[in-house]
């Protein structure tokens, strides 16, 4: 082997790798140990031992370590097949984006990243660089938003960011919110509006960025001074805004609701597809006048709708399909906006006309309506002329009763110092039927009194420009009432109960203090008939007895659930003073128990008496026993300790216990019922009814000790009746199929 020499100077012999790269700033100090070579670790020179690299490649030799130079930068070398070879280099890594150096002086090696081999040269993806253990890696791309919403930001690959002063619409002009010139920058207009640009007259925008759009500007003149010229308007889906102009146009046709506007006349063409609801009204004018007509007769009309005022709108339901005129005046030759608005098609409000179909505020209530949807159809009595007027009636049924009436009306929309107008009539369209006219800021009408029959309300206002109006109407009873001439004033009859739940209470009223209202549905219609109303509140269900007496005399009675209304009878009856009659199970709640009498002197005399509520038989009351008839049905009940709940049909009467069974028909069929008593001829009824409270008997039939029917019946349900008189309740059979 070669011999080395150790040279202790200070010298440097450092193997590297090619390019050269800037290494460390680093004091050296060689420690000789475990290295290339296998020098004895005892041994620590100073001066580098690396004498001569790669001197031993080629030599003859036995194992490695016959071939080791002492050098780290060259690698180990290995003996194969007895000749020193070159080893690896120890420097080398797999990332191709690092440069490779090696120290001799320190046995290191360094790997140093060259970002420059990472650059795409696309500057808009942010900076690649080089990291030594992953090679080359992306970072954020440019963010190239300056915050600033005058400038266009982008990104060039070249030139990285780029801000460009604002000019979306790409006509060369800058926005003139950034300063430029530009007054509207939409792109969606292109270049179309600019300084300079040629002023469209209909597009509802400054193109030429004067500062006056469209007929405001001197560049444009309306056309659509005729019905033959007019501006067709394509309507979208829920209509649009049109540009419009009525100066230096001519006063071509007459147009009714025009008083005061004297400009000449605007006309505009529109079609419809399907039937819409239509608005029509005009902005930017101080005053205006529209009429909506037929195409057909745009000259000369009729107006479907007509309007005027400040905020001139026309509005009418359910336009049909076809081609409509607009007619615009305003009171000078200006400029304005038309807009258009559709909706689907709703049902036009019965408040133009007096007739059957109009709303009927019978009921009383507040309500509200726009004049935009009426017209001038009848004259009032205090206010002669041509206003649009609207239109309700009411109903007082014929039930005994009179009616206070109080109405209120007032308009809105109109100049201060206008006035509303209310009448009060039987007839719209007859002068000699008016009952009461008024006018005020607010109109008012106090009817008191009023029988029954129908009667209409109009309501106007003294200006045609007026938009809406409000109408509130209360009906009630004619006057405060004597204690129980009334349903608002019933003699309370409520007991107070023992500790077993009973109790008694008993009232008088003379029949001097009461007046008919309507008596109840078993009664007379006799015009001297009056009536007396007593109320019952019952905590629980109970079982009551009311005992009535008038004047000694023939009377009628009834138990209603909602006082006054005869179809919430839960019975009525007739007979001679006293009358005594139980209901059981009468539940919680307000029970008005009514006596109806023909007598004009003495007293009415009512007692309730209350007990705890016994069971009652399913059957006791009607609807009763549902009744399956797909097959023949027979059974076996009893009418003992049943309570009479309804009047039998013709051939019965009041007074009888009775039962009650409930059978549906899905097919018209014959058939048969059969009741019988089980002992003795005692007379028997049976009653077949379409219901109960308030239904109609069908066909009765009686008999002693029997009674059947046999008829052929629709589909539907039907209720089965079975009847004795008190005295002769028993058991009976009932049989239908």
């Amino acid at each position: 082997m070669t011999t080395r020499l150790f040279v202790f100077a200070l010298f440097l012999n450092a193997c590297v790798t090619t390019p050269p790269v800037d290494l460390p700033d680093v004091p050296i100090r060689i420690d000789a140990g475990e290295r290339d070579g296998g020098v004895d670790t005892n041994i620590r020179p100073t001066v580098d031992p690396c004498v001569d690299p790669g001197s031993t490649v080629g030599e003859s030799c036995t194992d490695s370590a016959d071939c080791q130079d002492l050098c780290f930068c060259n690698g180990e070398e290995v003996c194969m097949g007895g000749t020193c070879q070159l080893g690896e280099d120890p420097c080398a890594d797999t990332v191709a984006c690092t440069n490779d150096a090696c120290l001799e002086e320190t046995d290191a090696c360094f790997n140093m990243p060259n970002h420059a081999s990472c650059s795409n040269d696309l500057a808009c993806d942010g900076y690649e660089r080089c990291d030594a253990r992953m090679g080359c890696v992306a970072s954020a791309p440019l963010y190239c938003n300056d915050e600033d919403a005058c400038t266009v930001d982008s990104c060039d690959e070249e030139m990285g960011c780029v801000y460009v002063t604002r000019d979306l619409d790409g006509d060369g002009f800058v926005a003139g919110s950034c300063g430029g010139e530009d007054c509207d920058d939409d792109p969606r207009y292109g270049t179309m509006i600019y300084p300079g640009a040629t002023e469209v007259c209909e597009n509802r925008r400054d193109d030429d960025c004067n500062g006056r759009r469209d007929f405001d500007d001197d560049a444009c003149l309306p056309t659509n001074d005729t019905c033959t010229t007019a501006t067709m308007l394509a309507l979208g889906p829920t209509g649009g805004t049109f540009s419009g102009s009525t100066e230096g146009l001519r006063t071509d046709y007459s147009i009714a609701c025009a008083s005061g506007v004297s400009s000449g006349d605007a006309v505009f063409r529109f079609s419809l597809a399907a039937p819409r609801d239509v608005r029509i009204s005009t902005l930017g004018t101080p005053r205006a006048a529209i009429a909506l007509r037929p195409f057909a007769s745009c000259s000369a009309g009729p107006d479907i709708r007509c309007n005027s005022g400040p905020s001139a709108s026309v509005f009418q339901r359910s336009v049909p399909a076809g081609d409509y005129a607009i007619l615009v005046r305003t009171q000078t030759g200006e400029s304005f906006d038309l807009r258009i608005e559709l909706t689907d098609a709703t049902a036009i409000p019965p408040v133009d006309i007096c007739d059957g179909s109009t709303t009927d505020v019978s009921a009383g209530g507040t309500f509200r309506g726009r004049f935009e949807e009426v017209d001038d159809d009848y004259p009032l009595g205090c206010h002669p002329g041509v206003f649009p007027e609207a239109a309700y009636r009411f109903t007082i049924p014929d039930d005994g009763m009179l009616r206070d009436v109080q109405i209120t009306g007032s308009t809105s929309g109109a100049p201060f110092g206008s006035t509303t107008f209310l009448q009060l009539t039987t007839s719209c369209a007859s002068a000699p039927a008016t009952l009461r006219c008024t006018t005020g800021t607010t109109a008012s009408i106090r009817q008191r009194g009023l029988g029954p029959g129908t009667y209409y309300i109009l309501l106007e206002s003294s200006a045609l420009d007026a938009t809406e109006w409000s109408l509130t109407v209360t009906i009630g009873p004619a006057a405060a009432r004597n204690p129980g001439d009334a349903c608002t004033s019933a003699i309370d009859i409520t007991p107070t109960l023992d500790g077993t739940g009973a109790g008694s209470r008993s009232a008088s009223v003379a029949l001097g203090t009461l007046e008919g209202d309507g008596g109840v549905s078993c009664g007379t219609s006799a015009p001297d008939a009056r009536d007396a109303y007593f109320a019952l509140r019952l905590a629980t269900t109970a079982d009551v007895t009311f005992r009535s007496s008038a004047a000694a005399t023939f009377h009628y009675t009834a138990l209603q659930s909602t006082c006054g209304v005869a179809g919430s009878e839960r019975r009525c009856r007739s007979g001679v003073s006293p009358l005594a009659q139980v209901f059981r199970g009468l539940p919680a709640g307000t029970h008005y128990f009514v006596v109806q009498s023909t007598a004009t002197f003495g007293n009415i005399d009512v007692t309730a008496e209350v007990r705890p509520a016994t069971p009652i038989p399913m059957n006791d009351t009607c609807p009763g026993i549902t009744l399956d008839l797909s097959a023949p049905v027979g059974r076996t009940d009893t009418l003992l300790g049943f309570e009479d709940d309804l009047v039998g049909g013709t051939c019965s009467g009041t007074g009888r216990p009775d039962a009650f069974y409930t059978f549906t028909l899905t097919a018209a069929r014959r058939v048969i019922i059969s009741a019988a008593t089980l002992s003795g001829s005692a007379q028997l009824y049976v009653t077949l009814r379409n219901g109960c409270a308030g239904s109609t008997a069908l066909f009765c039939a009686s008999g002693a000790g029997s009674a059947s029917i046999n008829q052929m019946l629709s589909p539907g349900t039907y209720t089965i009746q079975v009847e004795q008189a008190l005295a002769d309740a028993s058991d009976f059979s009932l049989s239908v199929f």
